[in-house]
């Protein structure tokens, strides 16, 4: 599978008529559509500005570099926010789809119930995670008045963090409701569907280490910055006499001011990165619905365009 491959199918892709409709191809689309921006960012602003990623204020506080740091700032956030505006529709797309297979399923089990409504919280997970172009790198409005809480103070890095991770979480989350959708499912019971493989098992468990590794050592360097050691310089930038960025995306400085060696956030963002690439080829299979568009007369009757084989 290329990376991509399902954006370009499910945007340019249509076919007339009556077509297969797989709605996990959503799910591998939203997925993909973030890695894209990442490795698009990130290249683009190594060329243009390296030194948004190489004195970015957070670098001190995780000791390496961050995949974000490629978005965080002009230019690199119109391009991150246009790419990643795409999960939006992915993940609401699929949410519809899959709640549409829940009516049309003869007798959905809780398991089958419990996986539409989480779809739903992943797809207004996207739609806040839209939101870490605004909170973080922007410091104050040119604006005439105050916000509406009253304090010219905007919301931190801390907050800019959270709202990634929650769609991180609910990503992981997703992907891991294909998997006992499929192997617990209303569909697995009935006997219509028995796709789970071992690689697909192994995968879902390697995809839960990746990210639980990931948030617990960006937790650990963020709660256990001591910023009285290593106050802000004036410019609001950090002061990294004592510890110097080492320009790599590879590799940490030998002198860190972070809780951790920066090591193990490499190791974690690699380790993430890597794994999250590969869900899209490891979502278990799934019976697909049949999808008809036809433009129909007010003096016809209307009937169904979606119907599930």
């Amino acid at each position: 599978m290329v990376l991509g491959s399902d954006i370009w199918q499910l945007l340019f892709a249509q076919s007339l008529g009556t077509h297969r409709v797989y709605p996990r191809k959503y799910l591998a689309a939203a997925l993909e559509t973030i890695v894209l921006a990442i490795i698009v960012t990130i290249t683009l602003t190594r060329i243009w500005d390296p030194d948004q990623i190489w004195d970015h204020p957070a670098f001190i506080t995780l000791g390496a570099f961050n995949f974000c740091f490629g978005w965080d700032f002009a230019g690199g956030n119109y391009i991150g926010l246009s790419i990643n505006s795409f999960i939006v529709y992915f993940l609401w797309r699929y949410t519809i789809l899959v709640n549409m297979r829940l009516k049309l399923t003869p007798n959905p089990n809780r398991i089958d119930r419990g996986i539409a409504l989480w779809n739903y919280a992943h797809a207004v997970s996207g739609t806040v995670f839209l939101l870490i172009f605004l909170v973080g790198p922007i410091s104050k409005y040119d604006s005439p008045t105050l916000p509406p809480w009253g304090s010219p103070k905007l919301p931190s890095w801390g907050l800019h963090t959270v709202c990634f991770f929650v769609f991180v979480i609910a990503s992981w989350g997703s992907f891991m409701a294909t998997y006992f959708e499929t192997k617990y499912g209303s569909m697995a019971m009935h006997g219509s569907i028995r796709t789970i493989k071992w690689y697909h098992s192994y995968y879902a468990i390697a995809l839960s280490i990746a990210n639980s590794f990931m948030i617990v050592v960006y937790v650990i360097q963020g709660f256990n910055f001591d910023s009285k050691a290593h106050p802000l310089l004036p410019s609001g930038f950090p002061n990294t006499e004592n510890c110097p960025p080492k320009h790599s995306l590879f590799s940490a400085g030998t002198e860190h001011c972070s809780y951790l060696s920066g090591w193990w956030v490499i190791v974690a963002n690699w380790v993430w990165l890597i794994t999250f690439v590969a869900a899209p080829a490891f979502i278990p299979p799934e019976p697909h619905m049949t999808e008809s568009y036809h433009i129909i007369e007010d003096d016809e009757e209307p009937y169904a365009g979606i119907q599930m084989h």
